[in-house]
């Protein structure tokens, strides 16, 4: 007999943890982060009674919320400052820890505002749809389309110039 729970917890765990990790930008803050994630998760899985489409979306949000909470109780984030955004200042560590090849990828994601590294973490570090994300992020599928549409275009107007400086 499979348990829906872990069922849930083996289909979205990669998803979470890199969205938790590159939030926090380091792996053991996010080891007790996702560990609470799907405590919290656990907990409240008999009540929720989720379809399978709306599991992850649900896991998503209690990432953001327990990430927020997290900046929130180590008091690190300045007054005036999002704690929902905060982990993204650290993504140049993250960054540096990871091999990347192309310096000019590494200065790109580093190029975008806080925003727009919120939305490339739900559309491409967890692999949320576009209505999925709106739902999150309170902003219409449309918009966000279009948003990732400009960024695109943005990061590779930004990493062809950086190559052609390289050369």
């Amino acid at each position: 007999m499979n348990d829906p729970f872990i069922v849930m917890y083996d289909r979205y765990f990669d998803d979470i943890y890199r969205f938790v990790w590159y939030k926090t930008g380091n792996k053991w803050d996010t080891d007790d982060l996702v560990a609470d994630i799907f405590r919290k998760a656990l907990q409240s899985f008999d009540t929720v009674r989720l379809k399978e489409e709306q599991q992850k979306r649900w896991l998503v949000a209690i990432a953001r919320n327990t990430v927020i909470d997290y900046y929130r109780k180590r008091k690190e984030v300045v007054y005036g400052h999002d704690p929902e955004v905060f982990g993204y200042v650290q993504t140049a560590e993250l960054l540096d820890s990871i091999d990347l090849r192309q310096d000019c990828l590494k200065l790109s994601l580093q190029s975008l505002s806080v925003e727009e590294q919120e939305i490339i973490n739900l559309k491409y570090m967890t692999g949320l749809k576009y209505a999925e994300i709106g739902e999150i992020v309170g902003k219409a599928e449309a918009w966000l389309k279009m948003k990732v549409h400009r960024m695109k275009q943005k990061l590779a107007k930004f990493i062809t110039e950086c190559m052609e400086v390289q050369q």
